[in-house]
């Protein structure tokens, strides 16, 4: 997946994607029970490495209420299908305060799964192919946090 030279970029250019998502930088910045209804965040950059985590970030029980992502590249290897490209994967952590998950009549875990499958899944981001959707997981943190970890697959030159 990538050389790895192009790793920086590719978490420049997935950062990018992400504080470009205003319903997704909403979900994580606004802690009420409707947060696509508060206005949008004129300067989302402000969310990264406050909501948004280029690296594992994970909250200790003290944490304050928040809702926040984990971005991070993994699983590197050789193509099977073609020795010049590498398969990797983009994995995002999906973290929220349990006291944040119900919002009016939806899951906020839920809101934010649907939109970064709109930002990512079948979208040239990163690599030379359109990511694809892998697989996704619940994720528990401790007993203040849980979430989901989503993981789209990315295929770049070796």
């Amino acid at each position: 997946m990538a050389k790895f030279e192009q790793l920086n970029d590719y978490v420049f250019n997935t950062l990018q994607a992400l504080i470009g998502n205003q319903n997704l930088c909403k979900l994580l910045k606004y802690n009420n029970t409707d947060p696509l209804s508060q206005p949008d965040i004129e300067d989302a950059s402000v969310l990264i490495m406050d909501k948004i985590y280029p690296m594992p970030n994970i909250p200790g029980t003290q944490a304050e209420e928040s809702s926040l992502l984990n971005i991070i590249f993994d699983n590197f290897k050789l193509s099977s299908d073609n020795k010049g490209t590498k398969d990797g994967t983009l994995v995002i952590n999906i973290i929220v305060h349990n006291n944040l998950w119900l919002m009016n009549g939806r899951l906020r875990p839920f809101s934010i799964l649907a939109e970064l499958d709109k930002t990512f899944n079948d979208k040239r981001i990163v690599g030379i192919k359109k990511m694809q959707f892998d697989r996704g997981r619940y994720y528990f943190i401790n007993e203040k946090f849980s979430g989901y970890q989503v993981i789209y697959q990315v295929v770049s030159t070796n």
